[in-house]
């Protein structure tokens, strides 16, 4: 059976794969009008299409941990967590019209992407702790 924070990753990694799926369409019928189109919808697309097999990935390599339940599931919370702060980030850059967050100092933006940096980073240490010791037993 597998456990809670696998398949809080998976469904995590699922619903990435159908958002990034989703923005392919105002991408491609952006396309069709004119040559580029939005840097940030362009990261926002591509991002969850790489968050989705990313979460689900680790969701199989969690089988591998050692570590408490507990420890698991709060690192599927980062991991989850960061791709939708990242995601949401993307997405509000793309439907303001932003050119460049840094150069344009976009708080918001910015505060949930260094909340997603530092949340992944977080989840996985977390996750290559256990799977680390997982493997030494």
């Amino acid at each position: 059976m597998m456990d809670t924070a696998s398949k809080m990753m998976i469904l995590g990694g699922v619903l990435n794969l159908f958002y990034g799926l989703l923005l392919g369409i105002p991408a491609g019928v952006i396309r069709q009008k004119q040559p580029t189109y939005s840097k940030y919808l362009r990261f926002v697309h591509i991002g969850a299409l790489m968050w989705g097999p990313i979460l689900i990935s680790l969701a199989l390599a969690l089988e591998l941990s050692t570590l408490d339940a507990g420890f698991e599931l709060l690192a599927a919370w980062f991991m989850v967590g960061s791709s939708v702060l990242l995601n949401a980030k993307d997405t509000i850059n793309w439907l303001r019209g932003t050119q460049d967050e840094f150069a344009e100092k976009a708080r918001l933006p910015l505060a949930l992407g260094g909340l997603s940096s530092v949340g992944s980073l977080l989840g996985i240490l977390i996750i290559l702790i256990g799977v680390v010791m997982g493997l030494t037993q």
